[in-house]
């Protein structure tokens, strides 16, 4: 007699879920998707930027008056030059802004405002008039302490019926300790 050494491959048994690797693969997708999910939820509760106007409709029912003031801004072609410097928490500042037509003239503006929206919570909102600086065409105002975060600004300058602005980001840096 021979003796023939059994050469059968062995039968894997998948009768039992938790060892069957095509349900694992499924857990394993299921669990991955319910993560990114809680994550994605969980980021868009804490970045809440919150609502800035309160009156949404009434706001975009005059949207054609803003296009036709967008165009006479255009228009006017003035030459608004403000940048906000870096502001760190707690620390006021003078900020400066220079206002030129379409000529390069200085303009002798009857008002000049600084809105600054916190888009984290529209009570810290507030408008800041410039006044003259001693070179014509130029206006100054004391910017207070701000809080640490995001910030919306426009400057606005304002001749007669003419006006003309200038839109931004500001991101308040953390308070110095040095």
């Amino acid at each position: 007699m021979t003796d023939v050494a059994s050469t059968e491959t062995p039968v894997k048994n998948w009768s039992k879920p938790w060892k069957n690797p095509f349900v694992l693969f499924w857990i394993f997708i299921l669990i991955a998707v319910l993560a990114v999910n809680f994550f994605m939820v969980s980021m868009a509760i804490v970045t809440n930027p919150g609502l800035v106007n309160n009156n949404p409709y009434k706001h975009g029912v005059n949207y054609d008056k803003v296009i036709e003031a967008r165009k006479a801004q255009a228009l006017l072609a003035w030459q608004i030059q403000f940048t906000m410097p870096a502001v760190h928490e707690g620390q006021p500042m003078v900020l400066t802004l220079t206002a030129l037509d379409k000529d390069t003239q200085p303009i002798v503006a009857d008002r000049v405002q600084l809105y600054v929206y916190r888009p984290a919570d529209t009570k810290d909102d507030f408008v800041l008039n410039f006044d003259k600086g001693s070179v014509p065409g130029q206006y100054t105002a004391n910017l207070p302490a701000l809080k640490r975060g995001k910030w919306d600004w426009i400057a606005e300058v304002q001749r007669g019926e003419d006006k003309s602005s200038v839109a931004g980001e500001l991101f308040v840096a953390e308070a110095n300790t040095k």
